[in-house]
């Protein structure tokens, strides 16, 4: 009966969510980096060189494989409600191998309705298979160590579940810590190194595919990928929450992974870093804040522990909240999450450790096996939180608090036919206890709600269902928003990015309506007017934005821009001297910060700006001549001619670089290079008064 009720229930939400416009394989975030990356594999690339991996790679290749056959997303996620669906069964086998019977219909029922497993079933993520694989590999070791003696002990089960857990850390790199400390449970409980030995040698075997191609692609001897140091830094460091929190100079993306984490590691080591040192950097960043603040990191870890048994949802990169209370749809009624698994399972756990069976209980009752494998529990919450907690990364623990559920709900079962009142009474005091613990309100945490409702609302102007976001955007507005107005702030700021400057309209009056003193608003409302040619209706609100000193996009170029076009060039001036782009901004935006001086006539706040641009980008011909001709307008001749040379010998064929490098040249006597550049530029362009006059010029010198 639970495998009928998973297969309907799984299949129903199924149907319903995977067409969810944020669930989409383009809607961004990490599931389009593993679509990204899947098809380059299915493109003749599986090394996915010249790099280590920057997502855990299991997944990409699952992903690749399923593709490859059927060319549908949704047999990928059929295929993962099959793995969910075993991964039920496997819970009522290893609820009846511990608990008997009537526990293992009660914990296969506690499974099929437990939300947070279907959810992740129907993602294109790689947390979809993780319940399959620490099921799996769970069931191995109670196959393992359940015999009554322990010369009974199985060697191939417990490989096995080694070579399961190996696999899924390529997937879940939490695992490897559990599963390694679990090995030292064993050798301690059983007396036996052979045992943990065949546990390791199923992790490394496992495992082995990865480390291979790490060494054949990258040269490094490394395991799995190149994240696990920044993960680790986020959840150790100063300003460490417990979960995740955007690291500064980091894009909080797939993106800023892999290529912002890599800057710094390389601006902070002096050297082109390679993967292992970015996630190197990371790794001794958190170590050195550790051991110099030992008891905050102590106190830090008590507090990471303790949510990763927590009810509150912890959104990372989706919000099940959001999915589940305000996304209408079957998942709402799948109720079982941590705040009844959690005080469920350990009151089952208790019952089963305190408990000495009969030989006829119906199950088995070797208790230093079932210790062995309820080591799973206390070590993967260790795990997480010796980095951070969230929803996803809590998934392998809510497995064997399923199966000690149903011996929870049997132990209550059987106290009350049996009418033992004082047993029942025990149980539900440490139920309740359990219950208060884990369920104690947190509304200070942020379980990501609002934050899918404005993607949602934006992947719907992206698809240009006008009408949808808008009444997307009202709801934001009366949903706990950050500030009055959000909703319409973001669905504009979406609009604004498909430059449709007139429809982002509407939505940013509204915003400003909702909280005039609002910068943000005030600069984006700006912003919009300024696009649609209405420079001095635009000034004043970007002028509310940029004194506000709040992180503006550009660093506040489009103010700028503002006072130059209404004739205010040295407001202008003014206001790009107090211009400081963010960290992680590209060339272009140096760039146009370097035009805009220019245009309002301050060549000497110009330069810095086309400085940055050609460090961050040298091979770029635009970048080197907008430089160089602001280095000729500072005189600086010497500097203007290094950088239009440049320039001109990664595009030979510009004619207006070729003429400024031969005045250059000119102004510092070099009559020949300055002779050959003006025929090179005349050659190209008869027409180029600045070469007719050099030429005209250097001829009368000839004289």
């Amino acid at each position: 009966m639970p495998l009928v009720a998973a297969v309907v229930l799984k299949a129903a939400v199924l149907t319903q969510l995977a067409g969810h416009p944020l669930l989409a394989p383009d809607a961004g975030l990490d599931t389009t980096a593993y679509v990204q990356l899947a098809r380059q594999v299915l493109d003749g690339h599986p090394g996915l060189g010249p790099g280590l991996y920057y997502v855990s790679p299991f997944y990409i290749y699952f992903l690749a494989a399923i593709l490859g056959v059927s060319h549908s997303f949704l047999a990928v996620r059929i295929v993962q409600v099959a793995m969910g669906t075993a991964a039920v069964g496997l819970v009522c086998l290893l609820a009846r191998q511990w608990f008997g019977e009537r526990a293992a219909l009660a914990a296969g029922v506690l499974a099929a309705f437990t939300g947070l497993f279907t959810f992740y079933e129907v993602l294109i993520l790689q947390s979809s298979v993780d319940v399959f694989f620490t099921a799996a590999a769970l069931w191995c070791v109670a196959l393992g160590v359940s015999s009554r003696d322990r010369a009974g002990v199985r060697l191939l089960p417990i490989f096995g579940a080694g070579l399961l857990w190996g696999v899924e850390t390529l997937n879940r790199p939490n695992v490897l810590l559990a599963a390694v400390a679990l090995a030292v449970v064993m050798w301690i409980a059983l007396r036996r190194i052979k045992f943990p030995l065949a546990l390791a040698a199923g992790l490394l075997l496992g495992m082995a595919p990865v480390a291979i191609r790490n060494v054949v692609v990258t040269r490094e001897w490394t395991l799995v990928s190149s994240h696990g140091g920044l993960n680790f830094y986020i959840g150790n460091n100063a300003d460490a929450t417990g979960f995740y929190r955007p690291v500064p100079g980091v894009r909080p993306a797939i993106v800023g992974q892999e290529i912002d984490t890599r800057r710094l590691a390389t601006e902070a080591l002096g050297h082109p870093a390679t993967d292992a040192e970015v996630s190197s950097y990371f790794f001794q960043l958190a170590w050195t804040w550790i051991r110099a603040h030992p008891l905050d990191a102590a106190l830090l870890f008590a507090k990471k522990f303790a949510f990763a048994f927590h009810a509150a949802h912890l959104a990372l990169p989706l919000s099940y909240a959001f999915f589940a209370y305000d996304t209408p749809g079957w998942l709402r009624f799948l109720f079982v999450g941590p705040w009844l698994l959690v005080p469920l399972g350990i009151t089952g756990a208790v019952w089963r450790l305190a408990r000495s069976p009969t030989p006829d209980a119906g199950f088995e009752v070797s208790r230093p096996g079932f210790v062995i494998w309820l080591s799973f529990v206390p070590l993967y919450g260790a795990a997480v939180a010796f980095f951070f907690v969230a929803d996803r990364y809590r998934l392998p623990l809510l497995v064997p608090l399923c199966v000690c559920a149903g011996g929870g709900l049997d132990l209550g079962i059987e106290a009350a036919r049996q009418r033992d009142v004082r047993r029942l009474a025990y149980a539900t005091a440490a139920l309740a206890a359990a219950f208060i613990v884990v369920n104690w309100p947190t509304r200070w945490l942020d379980d990501g709600r609002w934050t899918d409702g404005l993607r949602t609302a934006e992947r719907l102007v992206i698809a240009q269902r006008d009408d949808e976001a808008e009444r997307w955007a009202a709801w934001l507005d009366t949903h706990n928003p950050p500030h009055a107005g959000a909703g319409q702030l973001g669905v504009a700021q979406q609009w604004m990015a498909l430059q449709q400057y007139q429809r982002a309209l509407p939505y940013l009056q509204r915003a400003e309506r909702a909280d005039p003193a609002e910068p943000h608003a005030q600069y984006a409302l700006g912003q919009a007017l300024l696009k649609l040619g209405r420079a001095p209706d635009a000034l004043v609100h970007l002028q509310r934005g940029f004194e506000a000193g709040i992180e503006l996009p550009g660093g506040g170029d489009d103010y700028a821009q503002a006072l130059v076009d209404t004739g205010d060039l040295a407001g202008a001036a003014a206001a790009l001297r107090r211009i400081h782009p963010a960290a992680s901004a590209d060339a272009e935006v140096w760039l146009r910060l370097g035009r805009l001086a220019m245009e309002a006539r301050v060549p000497d706040v110009a330069e810095p700006f086309f400085r940055q641009a050609v460090a961050m980008q040298p091979e770029a011909a635009a970048a080197r001549q907008q430089y160089g001709l602001a280095l000729l307008v500072l005189d600086r001749f010497e500097d203007a001619a290094r950088e239009l040379g440049a320039a001109a010998r990664v595009n030979p064929a510009d004619a207006d670089t070729l003429s400024r490098l031969a005045y250059a040249e000119y102004r510092l006597g070099r009559l020949d290079d300055a002779r050959r550049h003006a025929r090179a530029t005349l050659a190209i362009d008869p027409n180029d008064r600045l070469a007719r006059e050099l030429t005209a010029a250097m001829a009368n010198r000839a004289k």
